[in-house]
């Protein structure tokens, strides 16, 4: 038995699994630790090069690796990914549903409302990013509620650092009296602030000092 949320009690039975084959849940449960620990390298060196003492330095985009952007965009998508499949097994499991359940038309739109709410509910600011930055951008896929100042910054590098996090939308695009909607984030303290829930067994490499 496989506990993917601790806080809900979700389980995934290894002997009686609702899918025929479920590799994508080992893929990326793998994947969003690599990610992460990938960023938080990127910081301790980020940390090392800082001034004795500092702890609040503020860097923009062109000091930073292009390696960090990237895993921000493939974190969101994958981890949407991950929980999205956490919440389809706690359906499943409540319903009784086997894989050939997930065809029947008066099943998928209970599907879709169930893992969309249940995505917003567990990470509502990367699920945002996700969709407005990393699945494309929004500026390609304007909503009549996107400001401006978020298609913008869509396609800008909004990576910033903030001892001792790298933050994507820390700082507001303004333009046209207009500021960007999309949310600030940091993966790391993310996937540290998820992992009592979905993943305590795994600890990605410390930071430098204790905040």
């Amino acid at each position: 038995m496989i506990v993917l949320d601790h806080k809900k009690g979700i389980k995934l039975n290894r002997d009686d699994p609702p899918f025929n084959n479920y590799q994508a849940f080992e893929q990326n449960y793998l994947g969003l630790k690599i990610l992460a620990d990938a960023v938080r390298e990127e910081e301790r060196k980020m940390f090392a090069a800082e001034p004795p003492g500092g702890k609040t330095v503020l860097f923009f985009s062109s000091r930073i690796s292009p390696i960090v952007y990237c895993s921000f965009n493939w974190f969101s998508v994958t981890l949407v990914n991950y929980l999205r499949l956490v919440a389809l097994v706690g359906l499943m499991n409540e319903k009784g549903w086997k894989s050939d359940d997930l065809v029947h038309a008066a099943n998928r739109e209970e599907i879709k409302k169930w893992c969309g709410g249940f995505v917003k509910e567990a990470i509502p600011d990367i699920c945002l990013w996700r969709n407005k930055v990393s699945a494309h951008f929004a500026a390609t896929d304007p909503f009549k509620d996107d400001s401006l100042g978020t298609l913008e910054q869509s396609i800008m590098n909004p990576v910033s650092y903030s001892s001792p996090y790298f933050h994507v939308g820390l700082l507001k695009w303004n333009t046209a009296g207009t500021e960007s909607q999309l949310p600030s984030w940091a993966l790391t303290k993310t996937y540290e602030d998820l992992r009592e829930r979905f993943w305590p067994e795994m600890q990605i490499h410390p930071l430098p000092f204790e905040i």
